[in-house]
């Protein structure tokens, strides 16, 4: 994915760091296959508010009255992916009250826009939420902490499974370990919604500050 950064927010925001974040949330994603080549040449919009902005732009299209971390809209260019409308300051909020670092909830959140604009919902059903949220905790873990990843990824191909006798029939049966998911905190995240020019909106907010 290309990114194109447009920070309206008022508050500094490291492009070097979103770039490494949406750089290994591309890798991660083409791996899973969940991003396919073409889509990963195509254009990602990532657009800053301020509060005021992101609460109006909140209430315009969700009729929510409060600034959220980040809304996500479809493109009609064939050569975007889509835009992400992010606050900075919730986003920061959000850092501390889950415990991980401004970058990695940075991070996070554009992993979840992402998945989003790939059709990704956890709103329609559990069962979707849970696939979403699974992927999504599993690719922020990979890419938060690779080393840990790739020696868990080692101990799991290398591991060989025991051999356990039945007390009455003596069949040989296979035992799985299953290791526990370290996963994330959940978050409250914004819903995907479509409009008909996603770049409407973010020129109408930059006219009004960003």
């Amino acid at each position: 994915m290309k990114p194109t950064i447009i920070n309206d927010s008022g508050m500094e925001i490291s492009e070097e760091i979103l770039l490494k974040w949406v750089k290994g949330i591309t890798a991660e994603l083409l791996k899973k296959k969940v991003l396919t080549p073409d889509k990963k040449e195509k254009e990602l919009g990532l657009v800053f508010l301020n509060e005021n902005d992101a609460k109006k732009l909140n209430w315009n299209y969700r009729c929510k009255d409060y600034p959220t971390d980040i809304l996500s809209f479809d493109s009609e260019d064939p050569t975007a992916l889509g835009e992400l409308v992010l606050c900075p300051q919730v986003i920061t909020k959000q850092a501390k009250e889950h415990g991980i670092s401004v970058e990695e909830e940075f991070g996070y959140t554009i992993l979840h826009g992402v998945l989003h604009l790939l059709g990704f919902d956890h709103e329609k059903n559990k069962e979707n939420e849970a696939v979403m949220m699974g992927l999504q905790d599993e690719v922020f873990e990979t890419i938060r902490n690779p080393k840990k990843a790739l020696k868990a990824a080692v101990v799991k191909s290398s591991e060989k499974p025991t051999v356990k006798k039945e007390e009455k029939n003596v069949k040989a049966v296979k035992v799985t370990k299953v290791k526990a998911k370290e996963a994330v905190k959940p978050k409250k995240s914004a819903t995907k919604i479509k409009v008909v020019a996603a770049k409407k909106a973010t020129k109408t907010n930059n006219k009004k500050k960003k």
